[in-house]
């Protein structure tokens, strides 16, 4: 009788933790469309710059400032809301982020005027988004630790399936429902956001996370994390240069209005072959140099040097979309591994508030810099060259680091052991402990407890 008892008691336990580990799953999958949808609308940037220059009639300069609103307003809002979803919860927080986005999206039907965008399009659908990003991404930090690896794999692979599918998607819309209705639908997409929402239950059998400080002052004591900021402004602004007038570019070039527009899949379809190679190659150590100096620099450089030859025709075309998407695939895993050799994972989620306000501002800045160097020149490769100069440098920085040996910070150092413990890991690890000093008194936090805001490519 009592073995009975006891056999029936652990068969449901095993239910329950099935039914547990099935839930956190669907988490997962709610995070991976939140992805899919922020970041296809988001990466089509360039598509929407042709469409709304078409309608409008107005030159890039003005164009271009819809686009980089958004762009700025998504990466800023992504951290500076991080005290919202920690008192509110991911849920609301994902919820909220669908209907202001899809709000935002649905006003830019009724707007007459290139400046309504900036408000519609760009700044209240930004801030959406960026409501709807990072909490996706934490909430899977809460109920994930010996799986947490490959539930944020399939979380982030939203973003390379999401710039491959929208500018299909976006291209057939317009064809039946001219820029307004795809506009709506797009609206519809977004409202989406909201059922992921709602999959997103909280982690109760877990200590609530405590978000790091947005702005703690600690990374700012090493020159080598200004060197990462300055990086990081540079990758954005040259990157968002080129997904804002890829389309662009190749209709100057005579290209056709459906063609243009998957040059931008073909960017997803290379980002994501990258990103799954390279973070196979480096999860679990740095990158060799040979690996880091040819992608990082070498590519780079012939990416830039034969943008113009590769634009005289479609193929060609084709070509510098893959080229760019394989780069920008190798520079997402490249950066991650730089960060924890150079000043380790705990002062880059101190330092994330940075980080991602430097991103912001190169994409602000890129669009109307490159749309004023086209309306000059009449020319489109000259923003190119500026665009894979800045690439270029942004690695060239980081580069110059590495190979000095430049450790982390000796605080970092001294507490924290050994840096090559993977802040992702499949098994799950004594975590280690931050000793840091404020105002005369010594800190200790566990990293563990802290979360981290998601990479942001652009």
């Amino acid at each position: 009788m009592f073995d009975h008892v006891a056999s029936s008691s652990l068969g449901s336990d095993m239910g329950a933790h099935e039914e547990e580990m099935a839930g956190r799953w669907v988490v997962v999958l709610g995070s991976f469309f939140v992805q899919f949808l922020v970041c296809g609308i988001t990466y089509s940037v360039g598509i929407f710059h042709v469409m709304f220059q078409d309608v409008f009639g107005e030159n890039h300069f003005d164009t271009s400032w819809a686009g980089s609103i958004q762009i700025y307003t998504t990466a800023l809002s992504s951290i500076v809301f991080r005290c919202f979803m920690s008192r509110f919860g991911s849920r609301v927080c994902v919820m909220l982020g669908g209907l202001v986005s899809a709000g935002g999206l649905a006003l830019s039907v009724f707007v007459n005027d290139i400046h309504q965008l900036y408000l519609t399009y760009g700044l209240m659908t930004g801030v959406g988004f960026g409501l709807a990003c990072t909490p996706s991404i934490m909430i899977i930090e809460q109920h994930f630790q010996k799986k947490r690896f490959q539930a944020l794999s399939v979380a982030v692979g939203g973003i390379g399936l999401g710039i491959i599918a929208f500018p299909f998607i976006i291209k057939h819309l317009m064809e039946y429902y001219a820029w307004r209705g795809t506009l709506l639908v797009l609206a519809g997409f977004s409202f989406n956001l909201c059922v992921c929402g709602v999959l997103m239950f909280p982690s109760h059998k877990r200590k609530p996370a405590r978000l790091m400080p947005l702005l703690s002052c600690m990374p700012l004591r090493n020159p080598i994390f200004h060197g990462m900021c300055i990086s990081n402004f540079f990758w954005s602004f040259g990157s968002t240069i080129v997904y804002m007038y890829l389309p662009a570019y190749a209709i100057h070039e005579n290209t056709n209005l459906q063609n243009s527009f998957l040059l931008v899949a073909c960017i997803g379809v290379a980002s994501f072959i990258s990103r799954t190679l390279f973070a196979f190659m480096g999860r679990k150590s740095a990158l060799d140099d040979v690996t880091a100096l040819l992608c990082s620099v070498a590519i780079g450089v012939v990416l830039t040097g034969i943008s113009k030859r590769l634009f005289e025709n479609y193929a060609g075309q084709i070509g510098y979309a893959l080229l760019f998407g394989f780069y920008g695939g190798y520079w997402t895993t490249f950066l991650s591994q730089v960060s924890r050799e150079l000043v380790g994972p705990e002062y880059v989620a101190m330092g994330n508030g940075y980080l991602s306000f430097m991103i912001a501002v190169g994409g602000l800045v890129a669009g109307p810099c490159a749309g004023i160097l086209i309306q000059e020149e009449k020319q489109f490769h000259y923003a190119f060259y500026m665009a894979g100069a800045s690439l270029i440098w942004s690695n060239v920085i980081l580069l110059l680091f590495k190979f000095k040996n430049c450790g982390p910070l000796p605080s970092a150092e001294e507490s924290c052991g050994p840096r090559k413990v993977p802040l992702l890991d499949e098994e799950q690890y004594e975590p280690v402990k931050v000793k840091a000093t404020a105002n005369g008194q010594t800190l200790i936090c566990n990293p563990n407890e802290l979360i981290q805001s998601p990479e942001t490519d652009i």
